[in-house]
């Protein structure tokens, strides 16, 4: 035996040496795989990690993000998320034929993924969330890769379906897939995987019916212990095209922590199965179709934290059971058709901390005393609640949010308020609370929204509204009895943003502490008795955006400021001054101020803002309401007043111009050729003034105008055919000599009708002119306020509450918080034209 040592010896050295050998090729090829995708990275700016690390100078298994096994000394984990990586994988690495894990969450990878990825056949955990991976999904993953237990693709551009080979995964326990572009219904074969307990498949464009009736759907169900889909934890269906009802099935789903089904098209009742689902802590079924009761059972969740089913078609009362729902702290069943009393059982609710049942058809008055004074938001508008608001309300210390608007609520508002020195936002608007606002609303020293608007309140603003906070950012008192003079007291530095005083009884001239107000960018003052010369000072707040004085006794000229006129009004879109006694020509050198009036739009543009109040246009002697104002454009009234002179040639570089009102002034000469460059006009009103001549035939090239009112001038001649006059009527030219359709007086030795005069533009490149004329009837109220406020304030609450926000921050009531007015429009054109919801 001895003399076989030596070759014995030789034999294994040969072994070792090979297996060296073998391990330091195969080392070598993972080592090429991730300098092959290190090549696809392409921000240099985000390589510099890898960079500086992934070389051929060190040991592969010492680069960043990479782990190598003890055994094979083989990469078998790479985590390389939030590198802020911008790239795409390559073929090459589908050669990590050892990697268990792969995390690349969080950076910028693009383009589809690679077939050859089929080869990490011992893939155990793949996370690619939070990239712009496209393309469908490989099958070839789910046909190799069996050994997957995770996977999230989370937040990408995947499309097509969700592939059938995922059933080869029997060890799958989570699949994340939402946030892509997904289609096709969910393949009922999810609902087979007996490993599975996670499944998010929310934000796709997924369809079809929930196939959760397979879960009772198998051969041998007796023989299955535990029964199907009671492994199931986690299940979000929301943001897809999902129909159908929910099936009684979703009872079989005993181990599910949180269901989220929102934002879908599901009708039918709410099977009262739901309440077989003991352990959930969550459940969203909300802006669905549901109709119904809200069941009896769905009380049995006796752990349940969070219940949302707003924006539904649910009727009935609410159920006296739902007090056993002891550990409920959000309860969301707002917008729908629930009607009766609020049910006294609410009291057992003792960790409740939000309540949002606004606009619904609740009655009766509201159980105060049934209400935990620990509440820190609570929604009740938009009912049929009555009665007062108790003096005791003060208790409730820890409320950020009460919104009571658009009930029949009455009485004063209590001074007690004060003692509720937390409260961010107050909503009492549309009700008929009388009396005086109290002084003591000034302790809310938090406050950001106070809004009292469309009540019987009466005496004089509190002196201590301008200066008791400064995180106060919207003020509306706007359509009350209030008297006296506006305070005087608004302080330095102070947020406001919107202010509206508009139809109360105020008078006395304003305060020129306004402007303190350096964020204001909304003001409204009209249908007061406000008095004085045009106010040229508000031109120096460097924000405002809407002006409204309309209905008040302002007088006299208004004269550009001899110095710094540019620097007048620099954010002006709405600008009202109609009905007061303003004379003197047309100021359109101070009209030229407003920078973003001469500036060329296109027809498409932002939305203004976020808090809405209606825009009313008084046109052709008709009312109508425009809730949104796109900030591209802009509206000038200058209506009612003794404005004289010429309408100046220069008229039509105000191109961003959609509403322009000159009538019932005493304007001559003739209607300028130039309006005709105002591309973005929809509405003119010229109305009531002493203009001759005729119509430019330049105004028929205004492909938008869907309001024109000329009436009442002493225009001759015949009316421009083709383009929008094809659709004006012959209130449009009543009280003038013009001639031609659609009037009945015809013209003598007229022109071919199907045709449309042509004419040249008239030189609007010259100089403004201290005249400028226009009549129009247009009422513009406008609505201001950036949507950073409202944002403002739930980034407050959501570092409070942080589990909250995901689930329903675009749906929940800071939402509503802005004025919800159902928007009017001139006319389907111009609703098609904008895309109005």
């Amino acid at each position: 035996m001895e003399k076989y040592w030596p070759l014995i010896l030789v034999f294994h050295c040969y072994l070792l040496s090979y297996s060296l050998a073998n391990t330091a090729t195969n080392l070598q090829t993972d080592e090429l795989s991730l300098l092959a995708l290190k090549s696809r990275i392409t921000l240099n700016s985000s390589r510099l990690t890898l960079a500086k690390n992934w070389t051929n100078k060190t040991s592969v298994c010492n680069w960043t993000g990479v782990t190598c096994g003890r055994r094979h000394r083989r990469v078998v984990a790479l985590d390389i998320s939030d590198m802020g990586l911008d790239g795409s994988i390559p073929p090459e690495f589908g050669n990590l034929s050892f990697l268990a894990s792969l995390y690349m969450a969080g950076n910028s990878f693009r383009g589809d993924l690679p077939a050859e990825l089929g080869g990490l056949r011992r893939l155990r955990v793949v996370d690619l969330s939070d990239n712009d991976f496209s393309g469908e999904i490989p099958k070839s993953w789910f046909g190799n890769a069996t050994l997957l237990e995770d996977i999230y693709f989370t937040d990408n551009s995947f499309s097509g379906t969700i592939p059938e080979e995922i059933s080869n995964l029997q060890n799958l326990m989570t699949l994340y897939l939402g946030g892509n572009m997904l289609e096709g219904p969910i393949p009922p074969f999810i609902f087979n995987m007996s490993s599975l307990i996670q499944l998010d498949v929310s934000n796709n464009n997924l369809s079809g019916s929930l196939p959760i009736h397979v879960c009772t759907d198998f051969p041998n169900f007796k023989q299955l212990s535990p029964p199907p889909c009671s492994q199931f934890q986690e299940l979000f269906l929301s943001s897809n095209k999902f129909t159908g009802t929910l099936p009684t099935q979703i009872g079989n789903m005993t181990g599910l922590w949180t269901f989220k089904a929102q934002t879908n098209s599901l009708q039918g009742p709410i099977p009262p199965e739901i309440g077989k689902l003991y352990n959930l802590i969550g459940i969203d079924l909300s802006q669905n179709k549901l109709s119904g009761s809200i069941p009896s059972t769905i009380t049995n969740l006796s752990n349940l934290p969070r219940l949302y089913l707003f924006d539904n078609h649910l009727n009935g009362t609410i159920p006296p059971q739902i007090g056993d729902l002891t550990s409920l702290e959000f309860l969301n069943i707002r917008k729908n058709n629930l009607t009766g009393k609020l049910p006294e059982t609410l009291s057992n609710l003792t960790f409740l901390k939000f309540l949002y049942l606004s606009d619904s058809q609740y009655q009766g008055t509201i159980p105060w005393n049934h209400l935990q004074t620990s509440l820190i938001e609570l929604d009740l508008a938009n009912n049929h609640f009555e009665g007062s608001i108790p003096p005791d309300i003060g208790r409730f210390r820890d409320l950020k949010y009460l919104n009571l608007a658009g009930n029949n609520l009455s009485g004063p508002i209590p001074s007690t308020f004060g003692n509720i020195s937390k409260i961010l936002l107050l909503e009492l608007q549309s009700n008929s609370f009388n009396g005086e606002i109290p002084p003591t609303v000034c302790n809310m020293t938090s406050m950001f929204m106070l809004h009292v608007s469309k009540n019987k309140l009466q005496g004089r603003i509190p002196e201590c509204m301008g200066n008791f906070s400064s995180s106060l950012q919207v003020l509306n008192l706007k359509d009350n009895l209030l008297h006296g003079l506006i305070p005087s007291t608004f302080m330095k530095g102070n947020g406001l943003m919107y202010l509206n005083l508009n139809g109360n009884e105020l008078d006395g001239t304003l305060p020129k502490t306004l402007l303190n107000c350096g964020k204001l960018e909304f003001l409204d003052i009209s249908f007061n008795r406000i008095e004085g010369s045009f106010p040229n000072w508000l031109g120096n707040l460097p924000q405002l955006q809407v002006l409204v004085m309309k209905s008040n006794k302002f007088h006299g000229k208004i004269l550009a400021s001899p110095k710094n006129n540019a620097t007048l009004f620099p954010k002006l879109q709405i600008f009202d001054i109609s009905s007061n006694k303003f004379s003197g020509q047309l100021p359109m050198e101070f009209l030229q101020n407003f920078a973003n009036v001469n500036i060329n739009r296109t027809v498409e543009g932002k939305l203004y803002s976020a808090y809405k109040e209606p825009v009313e246009l008084i046109l052709k002697n008709s009312n109508r309401q425009l809730e949104k104002i796109f900030i591209s454009f802009t509206i000038i009234d200058l209506s009612n007043n003794s404005f004289d002179g010429n309408i100046p040639l220069s008229i039509g570089k105000l191109r961003s111009l959609i509403y322009l009102n000159f009538s019932g002034n005493s304007l001559a000469g003739p209607i300028p050729g130039s309006i005709g460059s105002l591309r973005a006009l929809e509405a003119l009103d010229l109305s009531s003034n002493q203009l001759v001549g005729e119509i430019p035939s330049q105004l028929a090239g205004l492909n938008f105008l869907s309001v024109l009112n000329l009436s009442y001038n002493q225009l001759v001649g015949h009316i421009p055919r083709g383009g929008q006059f094809n659709t004006f009527e012959n209130n449009s030219y009543i009280g003038t000599g013009l001639c031609g359709f659609p009037l009945t007086n015809e013209c003598k030795q007229d022109e071919d009708p199907s045709t449309v005069l042509q004419g040249k533009d008239e030189d609007d490149s010259g100089e403004f002119i201290d005249g400028f004329t226009w009549r129009a009837v247009v009422v513009g109220y406008g609505c201001g306020f950036v949507f950073g406020v409202i944002l403002g304030c739930l980034k407050f609450l959501c570092e409070l509450i942080p589990f909250w926000w995901p689930s329903w921050w675009n749906t929940g009531p800071f939402w509503n918080a802005m004025v919800q007015i159902p928007p009017k429009f001139f006319s389907s054109s111009y609703s098609e034209r904008h895309h109005y919801e």
